[in-house]
């Protein structure tokens, strides 16, 4: 099975279709995600309107460009992929995350790039929690982990805003997103 394929699969899962989350935005709007928005991108795939390229990066990463970007050689609506180990639960999360960014991106959405990626590590930690991934193997102090807590404390009915505000300290002060973790990202399908 090609990369694609799997990463349909991975979205039209029972793990993935039982993600659903809601939390105020930095600029006070409703964040929200659920199934069918996995669904969505899933179906984006199958019909070619998003494009997958395989061993763009020689370690375990992915990303999803929604633009073109000539300075990093990305096509617009594309995953890029890099050594990523396919066969592991943390790839199918991974996919996760950056369908997120893909959602966002196919249904025009506007949004403070510190939610968006919020969004997309509390996704990563629901698909990782739905999929019975021990929550010892997640790094203490990871945005992954601070995903988990939240996705912890909103299945249990817990006020999330201060682990939303720990969340999104911690992307302002990563400097793998200091290029744009302050800029807003709109989608444009």
């Amino acid at each position: 099975m090609g990369a694609k394929e799997q990463m349909i699969e991975i979205l039209r899962s029972g793990e993935t279709s039982r993600i659903s989350f809601s939390f105020t935005g930095s600029g006070g709007t409703q964040v929200s995600l659920d199934g069918a928005a996995f669904r969505r991108v899933a179906t984006a795939l199958a019909n070619g309107d998003l494009s997958v390229v395989e061993g763009r990066f020689t370690e375990n990463r992915m990303v999803y460009a929604a633009w073109s970007d000539p300075e990093n050689n990305y096509a617009s609506n594309t995953f890029y992929l890099g050594s990523n180990p396919r066969w592991s639960r943390d790839f199918n999360a991974l996919v996760v995350h950056e369908s997120v960014h893909a959602f966002f991106d196919l249904s025009r959405t506007t949004i403070p790039w510190v939610d968006n990626e919020a969004a997309g590590y509390i996704a990563q930690a629901y698909y990782l929690r739905n999929s019975g991934y021990p929550m010892s193997r997640i790094e203490l102090g990871s945005l992954i982990r601070l995903g988990a807590l939240i996705v912890g404390d909103m299945t249990s009915g817990g006020d999330v805003t201060t682990l939303i505000d720990a969340i999104r300290d911690s992307l302002r002060n990563d400097p793998r997103y200091h290029s744009y973790i302050n800029d807003t990202f709109t989608g444009n399908g």
